[in-house]
């Protein structure tokens, strides 16, 4: 062989070599080219699978947020539930403590150590008065006030159940809030002791006489209404009277300033002025405001039933001045004079104490101890002529009906239960009846 063929024969090699080598070369290229994309294709993947599953992660959290929500809401659905189911069954056991309590309240024993009771705090309270003014003038403010706020506060509720509240807002309450004022927040005004010496004196001290307020010492109604109409002047006469003048000069100025006694006008312009402010709330709130209730007979007031006694002194005169008689109903006309007529008698009320009782302790003593011992004469009629002939009967025949009701073995569920128990009951109230709305109506 000749070298030029042995040349040859290299250089094909070599060129064969050289192909191989570019096909492994571009194989080589495919195949990176190919992971390339494969690797390419894994980073996408991961990415959708990333954000695939941060969405699968959001909803998940709102689901659990959302269940979360509604765990709340019925817990709530059953516990309102359960606190309704609780409240029915808990008024269920009271109405029945209730009616049981009721029905004790009327067996005799209770009732006689009720009035056993009452009696006892009424004569404490008529006796220890009178020695605190005297003893301890300083402290008979206080004792007014403890008693006004509980027995006010009481009689409210007692006539809101009976449908008798309107009475709360008449004149005599109005000068209670007024005294109060004075004693506690305006000690200094002038203005306000004088309407208030002079609105306690003179229409509530009157009223006493001309409603009948009667010391029933057992009766808690009755001793209520004496209490509005004469601790207010009993207080104020102790203050202006018995009070040492250095006592009042500290607690209760104005009764130093205003001195000796009252300017008759300036006294009578402002209680006129007081007096006319209460009358256009009476007005508006009342006789007005709630016309449709009154003209109903849903609710009870003082003018109400002034103007319908056909035996009373109001009922009398408007029929003698021709605005009509009591079952003509109760008109505008009726009113006007109604309310003409008691502005007159706050007028002629107030000119003694301007006059006389401002100025002089023993006629101011004087008038009070007369309309003390008026409401005690008032109390000796009502428990003589009344009260007792009643009381005994009423007595007797829940005796009679206890009796009955353990021979037969009735169960005192209610008082129908019983026909005598309902008719002593009626009759004991009935002795209170007849002199109940003397003692609402204060002036």
């Amino acid at each position: 062989m000749t070298e030029s063929q042995i040349s040859k024969d290299e250089m094909n090699i070599s060129d064969d070599e050289l192909k191989q080598d570019s096909a492994n070369v571009m194989i080589t290229g495919e195949n990176s080219s190919e992971e390339n994309l494969h690797e390419e294709e894994e980073e996408d993947l991961d990415f959708y699978d990333f954000l695939e599953a941060v969405s699968d992660k959001i909803d998940n959290i709102e689901n659990q947020i959302e269940e979360r929500r509604e765990h709340p809401r019925q817990r709530l659905r059953r516990t309102i539930a359960e606190l309704e189911q609780q409240k029915r069954i808990l008024k269920a056991q009271l109405e029945q403590h209730i009616h049981i309590w009721s029905e004790n309240f009327k067996k005799p024993n209770f009732i006689r150590t009720r009035d056993k009771i009452s009696f006892s705090i009424g004569v404490a309270n008529a006796c220890f008065s009178p020695l605190i003014a005297g003893r301890w003038p300083h402290i008979l403010p206080l004792v007014y006030t403890i008693q006004a706020l509980f027995l006010i506060t009481l009689r409210f509720f007692i006539y809101k159940r009976k449908s008798w509240h309107y009475f709360v807002y008449d004149l005599c309450y109005f000068v209670n809030v007024l005294t109060l004022l004075y004693l506690w927040i305006f000690p200094s005004s002038k203005i306000l002791f004088t309407v208030c010496y002079t609105l306690s004196h003179g229409p509530l001290g009157f009223a006493i006489v001309l409603w009948r307020n009667s010391l029933v010492f057992h009766s808690l109604d009755k001793v209520t209404s004496l209490f509005i109409h004469m601790y207010p002047p009993l207080t104020l006469f102790t203050l202006r009277w018995l009070l040492p003048i250095d006592l009042q000069r500290q607690y209760y100025p104005a009764i130093v300033e205003i001195g000796s006694s009252l300017y008759t006008t300036t006294a009578v312009f402002y209680t006129v002025v007081f007096y006319l402010i209460w009358q256009a709330l009476y007005y508006a709130f009342i006789v007005y405001g709630r016309r449709e209730k009154v003209a109903r007979g849903l609710r009870a007031t003082s003018y109400t039933w002034l103007l319908a006694d056909k035996d009373g002194f109001v009922a009398r005169l408007i029929q003698k001045f021709g605005f009509g008689g009591p079952n003509d109903g109760i008109n505008r006309y009726k009113i006007v004079f109604y309310f003409f007529l008691q502005f007159g008698y706050m007028l002629l009320s107030i000119l003694p104490v301007c006059l006389w009782y401002y100025r002089n302790m023993y006629i101011n003593g004087i008038f009070l101890c007369s309309i003390f011992a008026v409401s005690v004469y008032n109390g000796a009629s009502f428990y003589i002529d009344v009260f007792s002939r009643r009381y005994i009967k009423s007595l007797e025949l829940l005796h009679d009906c206890d009796e009955m009701e353990t021979t037969n073995g009735i169960p005192r569920h209610s008082i129908s239960s019983c026909p005598l128990r309902k008719c002593s009951q009626t009759n004991f109230n009935s002795s209170e009846n007849c002199y109940e709305f003397n003692n609402k109506k204060s002036s």
